[in-house]
């Protein structure tokens, strides 16, 4: 699979801080969340944060380097989906795995982390929540739907599913949408710009006034910076429009399960044609 992986140009690499994530204690690293929705400028606040110093920093690529990561937070956000049928035990096992997901990494952002941004508040009330934000859901929505929306078909989870990463990948994605629709939208209605603004409003809702910074990428360093009293750097502020590089990811990803799609119909029908070949015909095959 890591050949597969190198192939089709979905070998991102792994940060050596993270590769040693296991020696650290949960949670005593981690020091920023970033609660805003995936395509609200993300990457950029990312490489903004690691730059600061709040280096690594977990971001929904990591899922594609660690599977265990998907497992972990789509199992947690299907616990806050589904309440009801969720034990105690079971929720508080699931949050420590995240827990153990997020070792060694000083900030977090984007999804899977904005989907639990207030259960990490609860363990860890000296967190600092930067809530980043688009110019209006229109804005967001168009993105969004241009783009990681794509995660959400059925057809994609198909196409991938034959891949354990990327099957584990997507089912972080449906699990995201349940919630939604589930938490978010009025009963019966569909995805669409009404999440982030109905996002949005939960934050601000739920995160103290005072651990909260509602930012906008183009705002540059100086709002950031006095938000995690650290200095302004001297380095222009990170502007990474990554929306094309993103589409090109999804084109790779679903032109990967085409491929291992191919090779395991192949293989089934060889399969069924060495079982159901009377011996004549399979000497003839083979040109014997």
């Amino acid at each position: 699979m890591q050949r597969f992986r190198k192939a089709f140009g979905l070998d991102f690499p792994k940060h050596k801080s993270a590769q040693l994530q296991e020696e650290k204690d949960a949670g005593d690293t981690l020091q920023v969340i970033g609660a805003g929705l995936p395509r609200t400028g993300t990457s950029s606040l990312k490489a903004a944060l690691e730059i600061l110093g709040f280096d690594p920093c977990h971001h929904m690529a990591e899922c594609f380097k660690y599977p265990t990561h998907s497992h972990a937070f789509s199992a947690l956000i299907n616990a806050k989906t589904n309440p009801t049928t969720t034990t105690p035990q079971s929720y508080s096992h699931r949050l420590a795995a995240v827990q153990r997901c997020l070792r060694g990494y000083r900030a977090a952002v984007d999804a899977p982390t904005c989907e639990v941004y207030a259960d990490l508040l609860t363990l860890n009330p000296s967190l600092k929540i930067i809530l980043s934000v688009r110019d209006s859901e229109t804005a967001w929505w168009k993105s969004f739907s241009e783009t990681v929306a794509q995660q959400f078909a059925l057809s994609y989870g198909i196409l991938v599913y034959p891949i354990p990463f990327l099957r584990a990948q997507h089912g972080v994605a449906d699990a995201i949408k349940r919630h939604w629709a589930t938490t978010l939208l009025m009963r019966g209605e569909e995805i669409g710009p009404g999440v982030y603004t109905a996002h949005n409003r939960r934050v601000r809702a739920t995160v103290p006034a005072g651990q909260l910074l509602e930012f906008n990428v183009k705002e540059g360093w100086p709002r950031l910076c006095a938000f995690l009293e650290v200095p302004v750097p001297e380095v222009p502020f990170p502007n990474l429009n990554d929306a094309k590089a993103l589409k090109q990811v999804m084109k790779r990803t679903r032109i990967m399960g085409a491929a291992v799609w191919m090779i395991y119909l192949t293989l089934a029908g060889l399969s069924a044609f060495l079982l159901i070949a009377p011996p004549s015909g399979l000497k003839r095959a083979v040109g014997l």
